[in-house]
């Protein structure tokens, strides 16, 4: 069985990985999965005389910044764990929904596990979650672990 585990690092998903795990079956293959925000080249959204919005210092700042939290968030869930997993980083040029969904059809994920917290409804009417959008768009069953504070 291939299990995707997503993670922020969050207290969240550190929860729903643990639990997962005293709930999956011996022998399964965990991919612990962060998304970043994928390196955005500041010459593609340069436009006019104005030219681009960051330098590409402050690009590459950015992205060197997100791929370190990427590393804590896994090093802090893969922690917790105790498991032997599998993990990676994954930038994204999108949401981190369509990411998951994405690694999931092409790696074949029987399950994922993806935590979530309550963000309170007028925060999911307006922003929506990355949750929500797996569960409703993966190739796979998705078992959704709530964290209430």
């Amino acid at each position: 069985m291939k299990v995707l585990v997503a993670t922020d690092g969050s207290d969240a998903a550190l929860d729903a990985a643990t639990r997962a795990l005293d709930l999956l079956r011996a022998g399964a293959e965990i991919a612990l999965v962060t998304v970043i925000p994928g390196y955005e080249d500041p010459m593609e959204t340069a436009g006019g005389i104005e030219g681009p919005d960051v330098t590409e210092k402050e690009a590459e700042q950015e992205y060197e910044h997100a791929v370190e939290e990427g590393r804590a968030a896994l090093d802090r869930t893969s922690a917790a764990l105790h498991a032997d997993t599998d993990v990676r980083l994954v930038p994204a040029e999108d949401d981190p929904g369509h990411a998951l969904v994405k690694l999931a059809h092409d790696e074949q994920t029987d399950l994922i596990v993806i935590g979530a917290g309550d963000k309170g409804f007028f925060k999911r009417l307006f922003s929506g979650s990355t949750s929500d959008y797996v569960v409703h768009h993966a190739p796979c069953p998705v078992l959704v672990i709530r964290h209430d504070h």
